[in-house]
This record gives structure tokens, C-alpha cells and sequence, in this order.
């Protein structure tokens, strides 16, 4: 099996998801494609305090974290600081609030590379000229 490329390399990816085996999934699989991992983390304040010290260029979103927490109030500083993020769900995308039925979604389960190209569109999504 040859290397896939380093289609991600350089980018740094913010991951928040509860679930251990699916957190280090992945940053497996955005580790192999060449980003950098923040995290992951398994809450919003987590997130919170792992991004008071990196620049974080797009996001993975588990909607539905421990303790009946969401995702949605870091959806929400995430898009008021222009950061394009996906958010991942077992969850029907038909289930979101609708202020976020616009933003990308990834149902679990997923392939590899499904995660790899739903995180290029959302970097590509959020780059604008500066």
C-alpha cells in the first residue's frame, strides 16, 4: 500500500469528540494526511482552553458531547472568529438547530477519506482574501 499524500499538511485541526476511540481515530486519520491535531477533547471548555494557545484553522464537532453538553457554543465562537468547522453526528443532520443546518456534516460512521475531504472543503470554504 503506497503513503497517501500529506493532503492536509500544515493545517491545524481542533477535534472534539467524548467518544476515546473515535477522538484518536481521528487524529490518526488527520495525522496521516499531514495536519496537526489540537486535542482532541472531549468538552467545550476543553476546546476552549486548547485554542487559548494554538491558532486553529477548522474544527471537528462532535454535536453531542458527555454530560448533556453540545458543541453549539463553540459552533458559535468558532464562526464569530471566522473559523470553518464540520460538525460529526450519528444523529440525523435533519435533528440540527436550524441556524446550523447550512454547516458541513459528517455522519458517523465515516470513512477516511471522507473525513480528509470534508475537512479540505471546510478549509477551502473558509479562506477568503485578505
Amino acid at each position: 500500500m503506497t503513503a497517501a499524500p500529506k493532503r492536509l499538511e500544515g493545517r491545524t485541526v481542533l477535534v472534539v469528540e467524548d467518544n476515546a476511540e473515535i477522538a484518536f481515530e481521528l487524529a490518526s486519520i488527520l495525522e496521516e494526511a499531514g495536519a496537526a491535531v489540537v486535542g482532541p477533547v472531549a468538552s467545550v471548555q476543553s476546546a476552549y482552553d486548547q485554542m487559548g494557545d494554538r491558532a486553529i484553522e477548522t474544527a471537528l464537532l462532535d454535536v453531542t458531547l458527555r454530560n448533556n453538553e453540545t458543541a453549539f457554543p463553540l459552533a458559535d465562537a468558532l464562526a464569530a472568529q471566522r473559523i470553518p468547522f464540520v460538525f460529526i453526528s450519528g444523529q440525523s443532520s435533519a435533528l440540527m438547530p436550524p441556524r446550523y443546518r447550512d454547516r458541513a456534516f459528517l455522519n458517523k460512521p465515516y470513512k477516511s477519506e471522507e473525513v480528509i475531504e470534508v475537512v479540505l472543503a471546510s478549509l477551502q470554504a473558509g479562506t477568503s482574501p485578505d
